[in-house]
């Protein structure tokens, strides 16, 4: 009934009249329990809040985390948990509530919605460094797969968001041993620049909103990522045909003298 009832609502309201119709009852869960139902209204609910207009705190956060932790995992709640995440982790008063587990779901990697506020805000400077602090390379990664997208830009409120992820490129991603990473990057950049490529009208049918500046802002900028990239494994296959002299000669020195 609650899945039913909030769905009827999406379909006749706003998303702010969807969060604050929900907000009341999400409030007065307890910390400790709550129905099934109740932790997939969270889901389904939270991520049609205005969480940069209306003040929160770490008490929604923790409510939010253990409803993601307590439903099944469907692709709509993938993208749910994955959207709020993001949006969370934009606002500096939330940040630090986040616990490390939940960055877990990006691995998932579910295909997130044109319509998306999270992904952008996601984008920002201080949400790559969050994600690059866990020294997890695979969540790192995802991150990267899920945040680049023909729907967005990167943040252009955060023009550092760009920087900060050829810093990850160039530092994360270096050495021969991330071949296989740096691939699956270049072909999901690959993937939104053809895209893009398909034009304005091809985009506004999934993404009215959408307009010219966003064609040429998010051409440049993904281009200027798949170059880093390209770099990077220039670089890495240089460095290794230097090493690669050394490594035969020790090795047969090695079969030699054993």
């Amino acid at each position: 009934m609650v899945d039913i009832s909030l769905r009827a609502a999406m379909t006749l309201d706003s998303e702010e009249l969807i969060w604050h119709r929900a907000k009341p009852f999400i409030m007065k869960l307890s910390n400790t329990q709550s129905p099934p139902s109740l932790d997939r209204l969270i889901i389904l609910a939270l991520p049609h809040t205005s969480w940069h207009e209306e003040p929160h705190d770490g008490d929604m956060v923790a409510k939010w985390v253990k409803a993601a932790s307590a439903v099944s995992y469907t692709k709509e709640v993938g993208q749910n948990v994955v959207g709020v995440l993001f949006n969370i982790a934009s606002i500096d008063s939330l940040r630090s509530h986040i616990p490390v587990g939940i960055w877990t779901w990006l691995k998932k990697q579910p295909s997130l919605p044109p319509e998306c506020s999270g992904r952008s805000r996601g984008s920002s400077e201080d949400v790559v460094r969050q994600v690059r602090a866990l020294g997890d390379i695979e969540i790192l990664k995802s991150y990267l797969l899920l945040v680049w997208s023909e729907w967005d830009h990167i943040n252009d409120q955060q023009p550092r968001g760009l920087a900060e992820m050829q810093i990850s490129i160039r530092e994360d991603f270096n050495g021969i041993e991330m071949w296989c990473h740096r691939q699956e990057l270049i072909e999901r950049l690959d993937h939104v620049l053809g895209q893009l490529d398909m034009g304005l009208g091809h985009l506004q049918q999934d993404k009215p909103s959408l307009d010219t500046h966003h064609i040429s802002r998010a051409k440049a900028q993904y281009s200027e990522l798949k170059r880093v990239l390209v770099e990077n494994g220039v670089d890495a296959m240089v460095n290794l045909s230097r090493k690669l002299p050394k490594l035969i000669l020790f090795d047969l020195l090695t079969l030699i003298y054993a």
